[in-house]
C-alpha cells in the first residue's frame, strides 16, 4: 500500500511539474540559440555560467542588468516565477549538453527563428503602437493580438501573419518588430477607464496561451483570448475573483468593422452593463466583419 501511494505521489507530482520546453520557446528562444548568440548569449554559454548556479540563474532571471555594452539589456521574467525559470534552466542544460558554440560564419542567425513556425507562441518584445511591456501572442496560422501589460489591456488584434522580430533582434532593441498580416481591431482605452489605476501581476500559460493577470482598481481580473477558426475574430474571456459591489460597467467601443457580444450582462453602444454576479465570469465574442 505504501509503495502504491508513493508510486502515485511521484507520478502526481510529475504531472505538475512545469514544461520547461514549452517556457523556453514562449519566453526565451527569440534571444537564444543552442550553439550561437542572438540577441542574447548562446545556451552553451548559459549553461557555462549557471550550470551550478540554479539561484544565480533565477536571480539573473528576475533582476537582469547589462553586462555587454553592445547588447540590450534582458527584460525581466520575474512573472514566471522561480519554479518555471528552474524548469527552463533544466531544459537549458538538457539541450545544450555535448553542443560546441559555433563560430561566427557570417550566416543569418534568424533563418530559422521560432516567429516563424511556432504556435501559439508568446513574445515579449517592443510592438508598434504599444508601450515598452508589450506583449504578442499568435495564436495560430491566421490570428495575433498585442496587450500591453503596462498598462493591462489589449491594444489590436489582427490577422493573416505574426511579426518579423528581425528589426528588434538587429537593432538590439532600438527599433520595433513589424506587423505581418491586417489590423482588424483596435482598442484606444481601457475597457475599465482610462483613469482607473491598474497594475500587472503576470501571466499564466494554459495550452500555450497567456492568462494576463491584473488589478483595475479595487478588482482583481484574469483575462485571456482564444482564436475564433478561419481568422474570423476572438473570443474575450473575463474572470473576476472578487465581484463588484455593485453593477460593473466595461467600455468596448470597437468598430464598424467588428462586431462584440457578450454572453452576460447588457452591451449597448459599446458600453457592457454586468450585475456583481455576472462580473463574476463573461465573455466577449469579436467578430472581425
Amino acid at each position: 500500500m505504501k509503495f502504491l501511494l508513493l508510486s502515485a505521489l511521484l507520478v502526481l507530482a510529475a504531472a505538475a511539474e512545469p514544461d520547461g520546453k514549452l517556457l523556453f520557446t514562449q519566453n526565451c528562444s527569440p534571444c537564444h540559440a543552442p550553439d550561437t548568440k542572438l540577441v542574447g548569449p548562446s545556451l552553451v554559454e548559459i549553461t557555462n555560467l549557471y550550470g551550478k548556479n540554479p539561484d544565480g540563474f533565477v536571480h539573473w532571471c528576475t533582476t537582469p542588468g547589462k553586462k555587454r555594452p553592445e547588447t540590450i539589456e534582458m527584460p525581466s521574467m520575474a512573472h514566471l516565477g522561480e519554479e518555471n525559470l528552474l524548469a527552463i534552466r533544466r531544459y537549458i542544460l538538457k539541450i545544450s549538453k555535448g553542443v560546441v558554440e559555433k563560430m561566427d560564419t557570417g550566416e543569418d542567425p534568424f533563418a530559422t527563428a521560432p516567429t516563424l513556425v511556432a504556435r501559439p507562441l508568446v513574445q515579449r518584445i517592443f510592438m508598434p503602437n504599444a508601450g515598452p511591456a508589450a506583449i504578442a501572442v499568435a495564436f495560430d496560422a491566421k490570428t495575433s493580438l498585442c496587450w500591453d501589460a503596462g498598462v493591462c489591456r489589449l491594444r489590436y488584434a489582427w490577422t493573416d501573419g505574426f511579426i518579423d522580430g528581425y528589426p528588434y533582434w538587429r537593432g538590439n532593441g532600438s527599433n520595433l518588430a513589424k506587423i505581418v498580416g491586417k489590423i482588424r481591431y483596435t482598442e484606444s482605452v481601457s475597457p475599465f477607464g482610462s483613469k482607473t489605476p491598474v497594475a500587472f501581476h503576470g501571466y499564466d500559460l494554459i495550452g500555450g496561451l497567456p492568462v494576463f493577470r491584473y488589478s483595475a482598481g479595487a478588482l482583481e481580473v484574469g483575462e485571456s483570448f482564444k482564436a475564433l477558426p478561419d481568422g474570423k475574430g476572438i473570443e474575450r474571456h473575463f474572470t473576476l475573483t472578487t465581484p463588484p459591489s455593485g453593477p460593473l460597467t466595461l467600455l468596448f467601443p470597437g468598430d464598424s468593422k467588428t462586431s462584440i457580444i457578450s454572453d452576460h450582462g447588457t452591451l449597448a453602444k459599446g458600453i457592457l452593463t454586468l450585475t456583481p454576479n455576472e462580473a463574476r465570469d463573461f465573455t466577449l465574442t469579436l467578430t472581425f466583419r
